[in-house]
């Protein structure tokens, strides 16, 4: 026979699931609602119900919060129940069909209470109700459940459904989800958390499905990362959602991005997410301030890989240029551009192939020199002047060294594979 959940609003039984709870109706609840009432049944022994139970005053509101308010609802009525409606009548000879006439929301809302405020079922209201006399009524109560439409109601989420039906009864009714059943089944346990379990795992569904967010200590490191992924990756792209600058009109420093990091965790956000820092001395201290936060899961804070290249760098300091290991403490993203966009080529008045970083300032805390590129806004115009020229030359493709930004890429392609 089975066990089953049952979904009630006052002592209306909507729905009812076998073996399972629907996720979607556990949007309606929270873990707060979940109720374990204690009775004697007649023959004197204990038992419980379990439920996750509230009032209709505040599901409603939980609807509105998700945008199933009840303007949106009659929308959503009127977008999927426009056409025309037909329901038939066996005369004895042969069916014949009849227009089912102003099918508006007020209608089927009346026809629903109707049927709400009945002595009884909706499956044998339908024996008692003549087609041609009540063809509207008629059609609802054919139409209790087909997969597309809720007693008639075709809608692309329940939920509408759900909202209309509220306007049915008191604030103080309340809506119950009981599932005793189950537990008595051996689905659920006494004391499993199955609203919170549900929606994270909606939510994971949810997040598996949305566009990664990026974001960088600046607008440089979106953009270069943007256009070599549409490049290299033309595939891959549209996974991402990438921070705009500047449209939002936000600053780029390691420490905004911390405080970027900060705001997300606070505000709870479950999409995935990706900040980027630099391979420096100034983006290790300002991760500093993430030591004592933990950090959930759907937020990578990664460092733009070891670049071997960067091993042995040409970095000026007081005593002239000398060339060092500059991974850590000077690497941004014009570093990892190639080979071929940072060879010095004579424009620039440095006596090394490769134009240089320049040591900047020290930190105490890390006890490290921090570096920074000269001259990145034009290697940044040259790196575009390539891909720009790329699409009009194909074959330049194989001159230049992708070897950094190849990196950066399969580093965050593999972000959350860790």
């Amino acid at each position: 026979m089975g066990s089953y959940a049952t979904f009630y609003f006052s002592n209306f039984e909507v729905c009812s699931f076998k073996s399972y709870i629907e996720p979607i109706v556990m949007t309606l609840f929270r873990e707060s609602d979940r109720k374990q009432i204690k009775w004697i049944d007649d023959d004197g022994e204990e038992r419980v119900t379990f439920q996750y139970c509230n009032t209709i005053s505040t599901i409603k509101l939980r609807l509105n919060v998700m945008g199933f308010n009840l303007a949106n609802t009659i929308n959503e009525f009127n977008k999927y129940n426009s056409e025309p409606i037909f329901v038939s009548e066996y005369t004895g000879e042969k069916f014949e069909d009849i227009s089912v006439d102003d099918y508006t929301f007020e209608n089927w809302l009346k026809a629903m209470k109707y049927i709400v405020t009945s002595e009884h079922y909706a499956f044998e209201l339908k024996d008692k109700i003549k087609p041609r006399e009540n063809p509207l009524l008629y059609h609802v109560l054919s139409e209790h459940y087909d997969g597309e439409s809720y007693y008639g109601f075709k809608c692309s989420d329940i939920r509408f459904v759900l909202r209309a039906l509220l306007e049915l009864f008191d604030d103080e009714d309340e809506v119950i989800l009981d599932y005793s059943d189950l537990v008595d089944g051996g689905y659920y346990s006494e004391e499993e958390k199955i609203c919170e379990s549900l929606l994270q795992s909606m939510a994971n569904t949810y997040i598996n499905n949305e566009k990664i967010i990026l974001i960088s200590e600046g607008s440089s490191d979106i953009t270069v990362i943007r256009r070599t992924m549409e490049y290299l990756f033309p595939d891959i792209v549209d996974y991402y959602s990438f921070m705009d600058f500047n449209q939002s009109n936000a600053s780029g420093s390691a420490s905004s991005l911390v405080g970027y990091i900060k705001a997300f965790i606070g505000s709870g956000i479950r999409n995935r997410i990706i900040a980027l820092f630099d391979n420096d001395t100034a983006a290790e201290e300002a991760i500093l301030a993430l030591n004592k936060i933990a950090v959930p899961p759907n937020i990578r804070v990664l460092r733009y890989p070891y670049l071997e290249m960067a091993s042995r760098y040409p970095a000026i300091g007081p005593t002239g240029i000398e060339f060092t290991d500059i991974n850590g403490l000077a690497c941004s993203i014009e570093l990892y551009l190639g080979r071929d966009i940072l060879i010095n080529n004579d424009e620039y008045d440095y006596p090394t192939k490769y134009i240089p970083v320049q040591w900047k300032g020290y930190s105490q805390s890390l006890r490290k020199y921090h570096g920074e590129l000269l001259n990145k806004e034009q290697i940044l115009k040259k790196y575009f002047k390539l891909l720009d020229d790329i699409k009009r030359r194909p074959e330049l493709k194989e001159l230049h060294d992708w070897t950094g930004m190849e990196k950066i890429l399969d580093m965050i392609f593999n972000a959350f594979n860790q």
